[in-house]
C-alpha cells in the first residue's frame, strides 16, 4: 500500500483539537460551565463534589428539581446483610459514569437542578422508625419542596418509607412500574409488618399505590408461590420468561396500558437482573433479564409521568470484583436521566445544575 499523501495528512491534522473542543454544542457548553464549578470528568481525580455522579451536596432540598438520596438500612432484609452498603458503592463507582447519556443525548445536570442530600439520618435502630419517620420525612421533605426523587437502598422496605412521603405530599395514589425477582406482596414475616417480602402490599393497603395500575416486571423463582396477594389485587405481572418470549414492546405496552397517564412510580430492585450478572444482592436468582432489557424498560419509561424512583438491593459484601456495582450504577444513572426528561416533559422547560 502506498503511503498515506500529505494532503490526507493535513486533513486529518486538522481533525486533531483539544480534548475538550467537541462539536457537540450541549457538550461544550456543559464542560464550559461545569468545570469552573468543579466537576471534574476524570475518574481517578480528586473530586471536589461526592454526591452521586458528582451531584451538589446538599442538606436542604429547596430550589431542587430532583433530590437524590440514600438509604443505608438493611434491618428487614430476608437474607444477607450488606445492602446498608450499597449508597456508598454506588456513589463511589457514579464517578465511572455520565455526564452524557448515550442512548438520549442528552445531559442531566444541563436539564434540571440536582443535588445529592446525603444519607438519611437515623434517629433509631428500629426498622419501623428508619421506615415510617426517617426515610418518610427525607421523602416527603423533598417533595414539599418541589423536587422528584432518586433513592439509592439499601434494603426494598426503604421504598415503603419513599412513597409514604410521596403520597402525602402529592395527595395520590400512585401508578407503579416495579422490575425485580420478587413481587414483595406477601404477608408479615418475622414480626415486621414491612419488610422485604411484604413492602408493595403494605404500600397498597396503606393508600400508596393503586394495584390495579400497578406492573411487576421479571417476576420468578420459588418464591412466587407467596405472591397471591399480586394476582388477587389486580397487578399485573409479568413473569422473566414473558419479556424473553414477548419482548420489551409488548412488556411496555402493557404497562402503558396499566399505568395510563397518571402519576407514576419506579422502583428497581437489582435482583430483576440474572444472576449472571448480579450476585451482588441479597436474594440473587437465575433465569432473569438483562441490564440491556432493563435499560430498555427504563428508556421506554419516558412514557410515563414519573415522580419518583428508587434503585434498591445492592449487596456489596457479595460483590468481591464491583461487577454487581458497576452495573447497578450505570441503571441508577439511566433512572437519574429518566427523571430528567420526565421533568424536563412536565415542566416544558430547563433548569441547569448549578454546583456553587
Amino acid at each position: 500500500m502506498p503511503k498515506v499523501s500529505q494532503e490526507r495528512l493535513d486533513r486529518y491534522r486538522q481533525l486533531d483539537t483539544d480534548a475538550f473542543a467537541f462539536k457537540n454544542n450541549l457538550v461544550q457548553q456543559f464542560f464550559a460551565r461545569a468545570a469552573e464549578q468543579g466537576y471534574n470528568l476524570d475518574p481517578e481525580a480528586h473530586h471536589m463534589h461526592t454526591g452521586f455522579f458528582q451531584a451538589p451536596h446538599r442538606t436542604d432540598p429547596t430550589g431542587a428539581d430532583i433530590a437524590m438520596f440514600g438509604s443505608p438500612c438493611d434491618l428487614g432484609a430476608i437474607g444477607l446483610a450488606g445492602t446498608r452498603h450499597g449508597p456508598r458503592a454506588v456513589r463511589e463507582r457514579s464517578r465511572f459514569f455520565g455526564p452524557y447519556n448515550d442512548a438520549t443525548g442528552n445531559i442531566p445536570f444541563e436539564q434540571c437542578q440536582i443535588v445529592d442530600l446525603g444519607d438519611v439520618n437515623w434517629s433509631s435502630a428500629s426498622l419501623g422508625v428508619r421506615i415510617q419517620d426517617d426515610i418518610y420525612q427525607q421523602a416527603r421533605d423533598a417533595a414539599k419542596a418541589g423536587a422528584v426523587t432518586l433513592s439509592c437502598g439499601g434494603e426494598h422496605t426503604t421504598s415503603f418509607g419513599v412513597l409514604k412521603g410521596l403520597s402525602e405530599v402529592h395527595n395520590d395514589s400512585f401508578s407503579l412500574i416495579h422490575v425485580d425477582a420478587h413481587s414483595d406482596t406477601m404477608a408479615t414475616w418475622g414480626g415486621d409488618s414491612v419488610n422485604d417480602g411484604s413492602v408493595f402490599r403494605q404500600a397498597v393497603l396503606n393508600g400508596f399505590i393503586d394495584p390495579e395500575r400497578t406492573v411487576q416486571i421479571g417476576i420468578r423463582g420459588r418464591s412466587n408461590i407467596l405472591w397471591e396477594f399480586s394476582h388477587d389485587s389486580g397487578m399485573t405481572v409479568i413473569s422473566a420468561d414473558e419479556v424473553f418470549e414477548k419482548g420489551i414492546d409488548y412488556v411496555m405496552d402493557k404497562a402503558h396500558e396499566v399505568a395510563g397517564k397518571e402519576k407514576t412510580y419506579f422502583s428497581f430492585d437489582v435482583d430483576g437482573l440474572d444472576s449472571s450478572y448480579m450476585m451482588g444482592t441479597t436474594g440473587p436468582e437465575p433465569f432473569g433479564l438483562t441490564p440491556r432489557q432493563v435499560r430498555d424498560i427504563i428508556l421506554r419509561s419516558r412514557e410515563f409521568d414519573i415522580i419518583g424512583a428508587d434503585m434498591v438491593e445492592l449487596n456489596p459484601n457479595r460483590d468481591s470484583n464491583q461487577m454487581s456495582t458497576h452495573v447497578a450504577t450505570g441503571l441508577f444513572f439511566e433512572l437519574l436521566s429518566l427523571l430528567a426528561d420526565c421533568w424536563v416533559t412536565r415542566n416544558g422547560r430547563t433548569n441547569p445544575t448549578q454546583w456553587l
